[in-house]
């Protein structure tokens, strides 16, 4: 999947508990694997919320 600015692998990842979603930047190598909890999780969130959390990312990832 990508975009303008991002690039990210997105697979099924079998694991003990059950699959997971396993997300890759394919810019810069990261990886997360994100159960079901998450993502329901995420659902919930308005876009403000999501937003909120995806400028905190950006700038966390940022040079100081």
């Amino acid at each position: 999947m990508s975009c303008e600015s991002a690039s990210v692998g997105v697979l099924l990842h079998p694991t003990g508990n059950g699959r997971r979603l396993l997300l890759v930047s394919e810019r810069t190598g990261h990886r997360a694997l994100l159960d079901a909890t998450v993502l329901d999780a995420l659902c919930a969130l308005p876009p403000s919320a999501l937003t909120a959390l995806v400028r905190a990312a950006v700038q966390e990832g940022a040079p100081a």
